[in-house]
C-alpha cells in the first residue's frame, strides 16, 4: 500500500521523566527534547538557552586566520577588493554582510554576482579580467569558489590577484589553489560544526576580522556584529536549508528577533511589501516560516530571473523611496516566476512520461530547450517530491552549435547524495557543485544518453526500497487530554524551527471524523474529530474535502501540527494536519483485500469461490458511478481514484456491499475492455482518464472477458 510510514518514537519511561522533573518541562516536552538526541539536562539546557555561550572560536576553521590578515593587509594599504557572490538568497546576504562590513572599516570594495542566463554558476573569467584591469587586486568568494579550481588558477597566475574563497559546498577531492580556503567542510578543517550556510561562514569570518582588528573576544564580537548583521544571516541560513542547531540555532534566533523590529531600510520595505504587518507588538509576526515561503522567495526570484544586484541594491540602499521601489520590483519579479515555475512544472509532468520508464527509473531525468535555467531547480524540487526519486532537469534554452551545453539542477532523496551522484558521472560533465540533496551541473547535450544511464544505474547500486518509501517522523503520539493551548505556549521553547529542528509533529490514532467542512472557496477542509469524549477541530490547507476521501464516520490517524487561534480574545486549540490515514483495523481489511485479489488474478493454485466472482449487476453498479464522477470533474477530462473510497461510494449510492478485492477485478475488466481509460498510480490509487458511454452495440459479455473465464476456472 502506498500509505506514508509512519516513524512513531518509543521513548523510555524513566529517561521522559528524569528530563521532565529536571526541566521543569511537561513529559511531551520532556520525549521532544529526547527526540533530538537532547537527552540529558545539560545538552538540554544549551539548545533551550541559546545564547552566545555555543559559539566556537572561528579560528578552528581551517585558513580563516591567513584570509583574517590578507583582508586587512588590502583594507589597510587601500586596495580594490572585489567580492564575488552567488545568485540565491544565501549568496546575496552573504554578498550584503561582508560588503557592509569591509565598507564600515574603511575597505575599498564592490561585488559582482552572476547573472545566470549570462555567466552560468561560478566564477566567470572574462568578468574578472575586466575588474582586474580595473585595478581590483583581491578576490573573495562568498558561497561559491569551492570547485572553482581553474578559475582560480587564472585569478592567481594570469591577472596576479590573491584569492580568499569563503564556501560551504560539498568539497571535491582537489581543493583551488587559493591564498585561503575558508570551508568547514574541508576534509582536513578541524571546526566542530560542519553546516554552516555561506552566510554563516562569512559571519565567521568576519568575527575573527572584528577580534583581530579590535583585539575582542570571540564572544564580545559575536554578539556585536549579531546586532548588526544577525538578520541577513539569519534569512541566508533559513533560506539555504541549513539545519537550525548549534550556531545556526543562536544565529536564527538572534536574526528572528532582529526582524521584529528591523533598521535595515530595505528590509523594512521588502517585509512591507510582503504584506507583513510589524506594527501589533504584542503578536511575533516573523518565523523561520515567514522567511522560508514569504521574504526568501522575493529575493530569490531576482537571481533566477535576471540579476541579483536588485536585492543586495536593496539591502544597502539608505534611501526610504529607492527601497520601496526595489521592494516592489522583487515582488512583481516574484510573481513572473511563480507563472513561469507553474508553465515549467506542467511541462515537467508531461515529459516524465514520455522522456523516462516511470516503472524502472530510479533518477528522472528530464530536459527541454526552452525552460528558464532560473526556475528548473524549484521544479525539480516538486518532481522530486510528487515521485519521490532523484529527479534533474537540464535546459538547453539559448545554447546553440553541435556541442551544445545544458544547464541543469538535481535534487535527491534521503539514502542518495547527489555530490556522490554526479562524481560518479563527473567524466560526462562540464561542471558540477553542491549539496547531498541539491545541486547543479552543466552537460553537453551528447553526453545525456551515457548521463542517464551512469546516474540511474548509480541510484540501483545506492537507492534500497526502504529510501523510497515515503515516511513521517512522528515526534510522539498525542493523547486528546494533552493537546492544549498551554502544550502549544510551552513548545515555543524549542523554537526557531527548521531543519534538524522541525515544528513538533504529533499524532492521534483511531479518531472518528464528526464533520466534514469545505472552507475558503472550497480550496481547503474543516474536520471536526472526536477522541475519548473530546472535541477538536483538524484543518487541511490545500486540500478540498473532495479530495479527502473521507466520509462521516469514518476512524482516521491524523498526523498534525498543533497551533492556536486567536478569535474574539479567546485562545482556539486546532490541528494543522499533515497526513491522514485509515484506521489500523481499516488498514488491515484493505490489506487483507488486496491480497485477495492478487491471489485470484496471479495464483494458479488459489481456490475461488464462485460468490467473490464479480456479477453483471456489480459491474454496472461500478461502471456508472464512474461514469458519474467522471461527468462531475470540472475539467471533464480525468477524475482521480482512491480506491477504499471509491469502495465506500459505491455501496452507499447503491445500498450494496461489493468489497475492494471485487472493485480492483472489475477495473481491470473494463480496463481491458476499453470500457475505461485507467491510469495505474499505484496499489490504491488510479487515474479514471476517459470513459466510454454505454450502448446496446458496445456491450460487452462480462463473463466472456479472459479475466472471468480464468476466475471461474479456479473455482471448486
Amino acid at each position: 500500500m502506498k500509505f506514508k510510514k509512519w516513524i512513531i518514537p518509543n521513548y523510555d519511561h524513566k529517561s521522559v521523566s528524569y528530563l521532565s522533573e529536571n526541566l521543569n518541562v511537561s513529559p511531551t516536552l520532556a520525549k521532544l527534547l529526547i527526540h533530538r538526541n537532547l537527552d540529558t539536562k545539560e545538552k538540554a539546557d544549551t539548545f533551550l538557552k541559546k545564547d552566545f555561550a555555543a559559539f566556537h572560536s572561528p579560528f578552528l576553521i581551517k585558513d580563516i586566520e591567513i584570509g583574517v590578515k590578507l583582508l586587512i593587509s588590502a583594507i589597510n594599504n587601500k586596495e580594490k577588493i572585489l567580492i564575488w557572490g552567488d545568485y540565491d538568497v544565501d549568496g546575496v546576504t552573504s554578498v550584503t554582510v561582508l560588503l557592509k562590513y569591509i565598507l564600515s572599516v574603511g575597505g575599498i570594495c564592490d561585488y559582482y554576482i552572476p547573472v545566470r542566463d549570462d555567466d552560468g554558476y561560478g566564477i566567470n573569467p572574462k568578468v574578472l579580467k575586466e575588474y582586474a584591469d580595473k585595478g581590483f587586486s583581491l578576490l573573495i568568494t562568498v558561497d561559491s569558489g569551492i570547485t572553482a579550481v581553474k578559475e582560480v588558477h587564472y585569478a592567481k597566475n594570469d591577472l596576479n590577484m590573491r584569492v580568499i574563497i569563503t564556501d560551504h559546498h560539498e568539497c571535491q577531492s582537489i581543493l583551488p589553489s587559493a591564498d585561503a580556503v575558508i570551508n568547514p567542510k574541508r576534509h582536513d578543517c578541524p571546526y566542530p560544526f560542519k553546516e554552516l550556510a555561506g552566510v554563516g561562514v562569512v559571519f565567521k569570518f568576519i568575527t575573527a576580522l572584528d577580534m583581530m582588528l579590535f583585539h575582542t573576544s570571540a564572544i564580545t564580537a559575536s554578539k556585536r556584529l549579531s546586532k548588526l548583521y544577525s538578520d541577513f544571516v539569519a534569512i541566508g541560513t533559513i533560506a539555504d536549508v541549513m539545519p537550525i542547531t548549534d550556531e545556526n540555532r543562536v544565529i536564527v534566533n538572534n536574526g528572528l528577533k532582529s526582524l521584529e523590529n528591523p533598521k535595515n531600510k530595505g528590509l523594512c520595505a521588502l517585509i512591507h511589501e510582503s504584506g507583513i504587518d510589524l506594527s501589533d507588538t504584542n503578536k511575533k509576526k516573523i518565523s523561520s516560516s515567514t522567511i522560508g515561503f514569504v521574504l526568501a522567495p522575493r529575493i530569490n526570484a531576482a537571481g533566477r530571473m535576471g540579476t541579483s544586484k536588485i536585492a543586495v541594491d536593496l539591502f544597502m540602499t539608505e534611501s526610504h523611496e529607492e527601497a520601496a521601489n526595489l521592494a516592489a520590483e522583487l515582488t512583481r519579479i516574484n510573481k513572473e516566476r511563480q507563472v513561469m515555475e507553474n508553465e515549467i512544472l506542467v511541462s515537467a509532468l508531461e515529459k516524465v512520461h514520455t522522456q523516462c520508464d516511470i516503472e524502472n527509473d530510479k533518477v528522472l531525468i528530464l530536459t527541454d530547450d526552452d525552460w528558464h535555467h532560473g526556475i528548473i531547480g524549484i521544479v525539480s524540487s516538486r518532481i522530486t517530491e510528487k515521485y519521490n526519486l532523484p529527479s534533474v532537469l537540464i535546459s538547453f534554452k539559448n545554447m546553440t552549435g553541435n556541442e551544445e551545453i545544458g544547464k541543469g539542477s538535481a535534487r535527491s532523496v534521503k539514502g542518495m547524495s547527489l555530490v556522490e551522484a554526479l562524481s560518479d558521472s563527473a567524466h560526462l560533465l562540464e561542471k558540477f557543485g553542491g549539496h547531498t540533496l541539491a545541486a547543479g551541473l552543466s552537460i553537453k547535450r551528447s553526453a545525456l544518453t551515457d548521463f542517464k544511464k551512469r546516474m540511474n544505474d548509480f541510484a540501483r547500486n545506492n537507492l534500497d526500497e526502504q529510501s523510497l518509501i515515503k515516511t513521517l517522523d512522528i515526534d510522539c503520539e498525542l493523547s486528546s487530554f494533552d493537546a492544549s493551548v498551554e502544550l502549544v505556549s510551552e513548545l515555543s521553547y524549542l523554537a526557531p524551527f527548521g531543519l534538524s529542528n522541525p515544528v513538533p509533529l504529533f499524532c492521534t490514532k483511531n479518531m472518528k471524523v464528526l464533520n466534514v467542512i469545505e472552507i475558503g472557496n472550497k480550496k481547503h477542509t474543516k474536520l471536526l474529530l472526536e477522541k475519548d469524549g473530546i472535541l477538536h477541530t483538524a484543518l487541511i490547507f490545500g486540500t478540498p474535502a473532495s479530495s479527502l476521501h473521507i466520509f462521516e464516520g469514518d476512524i482516521i490517524d491524523v498526523a498534525f501540527n498543533l497551533d492556536v487561534n486567536v478569535f474574539k480574545n479567546q485562545q482556539l486549540l486546532q490541528f494543522i494536519v499533515r497526513d491522514i490515514r485509515p484506521a489500523k483495523r481499516e488498514r488491515d481489511i484493505i490489506e487483507q483485500h488486496l491480497y485477495i485479489y492478487d491471489k485470484m488474478i496471479n495464483d494458479d493454485s488459489f481456490t475461488i469461490i464462485s460468490d467473490n466472482i464479480p456479477k453483471r449487476f456489480e459491474f454496472a453498479q461500478v461502471y456508472n458511478t464512474l461514469r458519474y464522477l467522471f461527468q462531475t470533474q470540472e475539467d471533464g477530462k480525468k477524475a482521480e481514484l482512491y480506491l477504499p473510497a471509491l469502495v465506500k461510494t459505491i455501496n452507499r449510492n447503491f445500498n450494496c456491499e461489493i468489497p475492494l478485492f471485487k472493485v480492483l477485478i472489475i477495473l481491470d475488466v473494463l480496463s481491458v475492455s476499453n470500457l475505461i481509460d485507467l491510469r495505474y498510480n499505484d496499489e490504491l490509487n488510479r487515474t479514471l482518464k476517459g470513459i466510454t458511454q454505454s450502448s446496446q452495440s458496445n456491450k460487452i459479455l462480462i463473463e466472456e472477458t479472459d479475466i472471468i473465464k480464468k476466475l471461474y476456472s479456479k473455482v471448486h
